[in-house]
């Protein structure tokens, strides 16, 4: 990173701490962990996993971060595809160099589109499918970044589009939030231009950010300190959320719930102190949402990866 792009990054956490209104993101004072009815599991459950059935009449789409595909392969990530069936399912930070040849996911899905950036190791996304797409997209237009490609597939089928996403993080100590920054800008332009299509949008996926202090432990340390967690980032989310009238779909489905998050990392025993962040969810039209007949944290399923994987039933066909 370059000296101008490091006091870039100091100058906009400065902006944000000085100059900004108070944020409807920033902190309440009620700082959490994850409620004591959730499990805390360090690995995938052995023997059969219990998978509610897909809403009748409905399409499931699932998405996940695996952290890797081969570390996950190697910890159950299979035995969960399996149990979950979904129709459609989005893996971000796959770490694929190349397109895979994987026999078990070639097998579940005639569809695979997957997202590879430039750099070995890095990033990676992936769109499989049962149903067949109109088109496909790779990268975020506007984006002008070699991790582009890695982080973003825009999936069209005959009704819906779905913007499967690996977003940028703003970084340790912030370093990368110019960047973030302009993914938001150029994400925000996206979705605004596939809107166009009058089909319903599902962008979904890693977001790498929070709504609000609900959705990530000890939040009043970590504001404007922790990547996902600025006021930057959370009122850049608003705002493109706000534009495109779209909404959360798992928090609108579960207003109340505090807590529930679908990252926990591996360091610190994050997981058994409860310690997460929930950014990983579907984005819906406000105008759709009652199209969502489930959107569920699969609690349970940890250990093949430091995400949980999140599921939605999307009432009728994609």
């Amino acid at each position: 990173m370059t000296k101008r792009a490091a006091s870039a990054a100091a100058d906009d956490a400065k902006r944000v701490r000085v100059d900004a209104p108070v944020s409807p993101a920033a902190p309440s004072g009620r700082d959490h962990v994850a409620p004591a009815c959730l499990p805390r599991n360090t690995q995938l459950p052995s023997g059969p996993l219990s998978i509610d059935a897909c809403a009748p009449g409905c399409t499931r789409i699932a998405i996940w971060n695996i952290t890797s595909l081969k570390s996950s392969d190697n910890k159950g990530l299979m035995r969960y595809l399996h149990a979950e069936n979904a129709d459609v399912i989005v893996l971000s930070e796959t770490k694929v160099n190349q397109v895979p040849s994987h026999a078990g996911l070639d097998a579940m899905y005639k569809y695979r589109y997957w997202g590879i950036g430039e750099k070995k190791g890095y990033a990676g996304i992936a769109v499989l499918s049962k149903r067949k797409p109109v088109h496909v997209d790779y990268g975020l237009p506007g984006f002008d970044d070699p991790s582009s490609q890695a982080r973003m597939l825009t999936v069209e089928f005959p009704h819906t589009v779905l913007v499967g996403t690996y977003a940028v993080n703003a970084g340790d100590g912030l370093k990368t939030l110019p960047n973030k920054n302009r993914w938001n800008d150029a994400l925000e332009q996206h979705l605004l231009s596939l809107q166009s299509k009058n089909k319903d949008v599902i962008w979904c996926g890693d977001l790498n950010v929070v709504w609000d202090d609900r959705d990530l432990a000890g939040a009043s340390k970590k504001w404007n300190k922790a990547a996902g967690y600025t006021q930057a980032e959370c009122d850049a989310h608003r705002r493109v959320l706000a534009s495109t009238h779209m909404c959360d779909a798992w928090r609108e489905r579960h207003p109340d719930a505090v807590g529930h998050y679908t990252y926990y990392g591996w360091r610190g025993q994050c997981r058994s102190r409860g310690s997460g962040w929930r950014i990983d969810t579907f984005i819906v039209p406000q105008q759709s949402l009652d199209r969502v007949k489930r959107c569920e944290i699969r609690h349970e399923i940890y250990g093949a990866s430091d995400h949980l994987p999140v599921v939605m039933d999307w009432d009728g066909e994609l």
